[in-house]
């Protein structure tokens, strides 16, 4: 989920602080750096120099775009070599909260209203925390769960910072509260005193009725319908069959059979 989730009017008069970003912020923040296009291409974890500018005509860039350039604007310093995995930077932001719901029935739906809420401040689908947070190192993108580069720089970013946690909550819920929504209303922390509401998700298994005895059990109607017309052809192919009746057949005895001659030759 890398695009505009929703779309607001936008006054290019007012400061950066007040309004979206702006495709052509971009380039304003680039000039401001005095970086070529290939070093803020680079720093902004863009593809190649089409990803760059297809960026750069988009009335407003996407939420993660924005948070990286942000985090430039406070702390503007070239990105390091080091950085977060996404469970390192989970457990560093929730990892106190989640830990009070353990040994919990609640604890699954806390880690999981977690996960949301941390998933959607890098502007990504809730489904991600799945990948992003197994507990398994059985694939090989387990470190960064096969994040984007967008996710990667902020994750390299936010360890180059005393407090990560604050300044990725405080730039995150500024950049979408400006788009309209409310992070916190959305996807509130859990605590013991306000704790999750939903339990358990899906269906309720239900123990299935008893079926009648087999001699009770009412037949489909189409295989009674079946049946009768199987009863049908039967009865009419018997009829068809039918051995004449004992009066019309002969009662004599068969003719006898015929003698053969002598063959004696008289002396």
């Amino acid at each position: 989920m890398t695009g505009i989730t929703n779309p607001v009017p936008i006054d290019p008069s007012k400061p950066r602080s007040k309004r979206p970003l702006m495709g052509y912020d971009i380039e304003q923040w680039r000039g401001e750096m005095m970086l070529s296009k290939f070093k803020a291409q680079a720093a902004l974890g863009f593809r190649n120099a089409n990803h760059y500018n297809k960026m750069c005509l988009l009335p407003i860039i996407p939420e993660s775009i924005e948070i990286i350039i942000r985090l430039y604007l406070d702390f503007p310093r070239a990105p390091g070599w080091e950085k977060y995995s996404l469970q390192e930077l989970f457990n560093l932001m929730y990892g106190e909260q989640l830990a009070a719901f353990e040994g919990r029935k609640d604890y699954t739906a806390a880690k999981v209203d977690l996960g949301n809420r941390y998933t959607r401040m890098f502007n990504r689908s809730p489904s991600r925390k799945y990948n992003w947070l197994r507990e398994d190192d059985s694939s090989g993108e387990r470190e960064f769960g096969g994040a984007y580069s967008d996710v990667e720089t902020i994750l390299t970013l936010l360890k180059q910072v005393e407090d990560p946690k604050a300044v990725f909550e405080r730039i995150a819920r500024q950049v979408f509260a400006l788009r309209g929504v409310d992070i916190e209303a959305l996807h509130p922390v859990p605590t013991l005193a306000s704790p999750p509401t939903r339990l358990k998700t899906g269906r309720k298994a239900e123990p299935k009725p008893a079926k009648p005895p087999r001699s009770k059990r009412e037949e489909p109607a189409a295989k009674v319908n079946a049946r009768a017309s199987k009863a049908k052809v039967t009865t009419a192919t018997s009829v068809g069959r039918r051995k004449a009746p004992a009066s019309s057949v002969a009662t004599h005895a068969p003719a006898p059979a015929r003698r053969r001659k002598s063959t004696e030759v008289v002396a």
